[in-house]
C-alpha cells in the first residue's frame, strides 16, 4: 500500500502535484518496458509520429490492447494514493505512451490537460489527474517533463490557443507572455528520477517539455484519470482519446507485474 502522509497531501494542495520516486522496482518496469516495441509497432489513428522523423511520438490506449500496460493501469501502488487524493474511485479517461525517442523526441508546448478534456470531451470539472510513470530514467538532459508549481490555482488559462488537432492531438498552447507571468510566481520543476517513479498531478497544472537530443530515451506512460462522477459528456473523439467506460478502476494484486508471462492470471486483491 502507498500511504499518503500529511505533508504529501499539503504538497499536492499547494503545488498541484507530488512525486513518488522509485514506486515500482526495476524488475517490474522492465517487464512493461519489454512491451514498448510491440505497442509502438501498431498502425492506426492511435499512433502519432514525430513531425520531422519517422519516430513514434506517442501511442494512445496501450492499456486497452497490451497485457503489461493493462496490468500497470490497474496497479494498486499508484491507484491507492490517487483515490485518496481524489476522495473516491476514478476511471481511465485516456492513456498515452510518450516515447520521447533518443535523438528525435520532439518538444511539448506549455499547456494544461484539462483544457482539452473540458473543450473536446465535456468534462464538467477539473477533478481529474495526470499520472505519469517513468519507464526510463528521466534526467535534466533527456527532455524531462517540466511543471509549474501552484499553476493549478489559476484555473484554466483562457488565452491558450487551440491547435485544432494538428498533428493528430489537441493542445491548448499557452503563450510565452502568459507563461512568463505564471512562472514568475511558481518557477519550474522537472520530473526526474529512476524508472518506476510516479508523478500525480492536477489536470490544471501547466506543463511541457523540451526536445530530446541525447542518446537516452525518456519514455513515460501517462494515465489520465477522472472521478467516476465526472464523466465525459461529449463523444466526438475516438474512444482511444475519450473513453466510453467511466466505471471505477478495479485494482489487481501488488505482484501483478511480476507474474507477467507466467501461468498465474492477474486477479483483484482479496
Amino acid at each position: 500500500m502507498t500511504a499518503l502522509t500529511d505533508t504529501m497531501r499539503r504538497d499536492f494542495e499547494d503545488h498541484g502535484f507530488i512525486m513518488l520516486p522509485g514506486l515500482f522496482s526495476e524488475d517490474e518496469i522492465a517487464a512493461v518496458r519489454a512491451e514498448i516495441g510491440t505497442v509502438a509497432s501498431r498502425t492506426g489513428p492511435e499512433v502519432v509520429y514525430e513531425l520531422e522523423s519517422d519516430s513514434v511520438r506517442m501511442v494512445y490506449g496501450a492499456h486497452r490492447h497490451n497485457e503489461a500496460f493493462s496490468r500497470l493501469s490497474r496497479h494498486p501502488r499508484w491507484l491507492e494514493p490517487v483515490q485518496a487524493l481524489m476522495g473516491g474511485p476514478v476511471y481511465i479517461h485516456q492513456s498515452r505512451l510518450n516515447t520521447k525517442a533518443a535523438f528525435h523526441g520532439g518538444p511539448w508546448t506549455w499547456h494544461q490537460d484539462y483544457a482539452t478534456w473540458s473543450d473536446r470531451d465535456g468534462l464538467r470539472e477539473p477533478r481529474a489527474f495526470m499520472v505519469a510513470i517513468l519507464l526510463d530514467e528521466a534526467s535534466s538532459v533527456n527532455g524531462p517533463l517540466m511543471l509549474v508549481p501552484g499553476s493549478h490555482h489559476r484555473g484554466l488559462i483562457a488565452t491558450a490557443e487551440d491547435n485544432h488537432e494538428s498533428p493528430s492531438y489537441t493542445v491548448f498552447q499557452i503563450s510565452e507572455e502568459d507563461l512568463a507571468q505564471i512562472v514568475a510566481t511558481g518557477g519550474i520543476e522537472p520530473f526526474v528520477g529512476p524508472p518506476g517513479s510516479v508523478l500525480i498531478s492536477h489536470a490544471n497544472i501547466v506543463h511541457g517539455s523540451a526536445g530530446n537530443i541525447t542518446p537516452w530515451p525518456r519514455r513515460i506512460f501517462y494515465l489520465n484519470v477522472s472521478a467516476v462522477d465526472n464523466p465525459p459528456t461529449k463523444f466526438e473523439r475516438a474512444e482511444h482519446l475519450c473513453t466510453r467506460d467511466w466505471s471505477g478502476i478495479r485494482p489487481l494484486t501488488d505482484d501483478c507485474l511480476l507474474t507477467l508471462g507466467s501461468d498465474t492470471p492477474p486477479h483483484p486483491p482479496v
